[in-house]
């Protein structure tokens, strides 16, 4: 077998493992349109190529009356990864809950 086929070979098996693990999370992200740190939440979870249910308070009755029985808090971003709740935009705390998770 070529090098090259085995490189290609490993690396599309890497991905694969990768993915499977990352697919394994289960996210909720409760944010605004207009709110900058829901942008950084979607943009962490996009650069992470994992998957996320997104829920305007804004816009869905049924979102913002969940997220007022997540915690009483109504500030966004609130995201729940694999059960854990976290308030507000924190890299460190959402790579802490994903780790959890696994």
């Amino acid at each position: 077998m070529k090098k090259s086929t085995v490189v290609l070979v490993l690396s599309l098996t890497l991905l694969i493992f990768a993915g499977s693990a990352l697919a394994g999370h289960q996210v909720e992200l409760y944010t605004t349109s207009w709110c900058p740190y829901c942008k950084k939440a979607r943009d962490f979870f996009n650069a992470k190529g994992i998957s996320f249910t997104e829920y305007d308070v804004e816009k869905d009755k049924d979102a913002a009356r969940r997220l007022q029985e997540l915690g009483g808090h109504s500030g966004v971003p609130v995201a729940v990864i694999d059960g854990q709740r976290i308030h507000g935009f924190s890299a460190a705390a959402y790579e802490r809950a994903l780790k959890a998770g696994n």
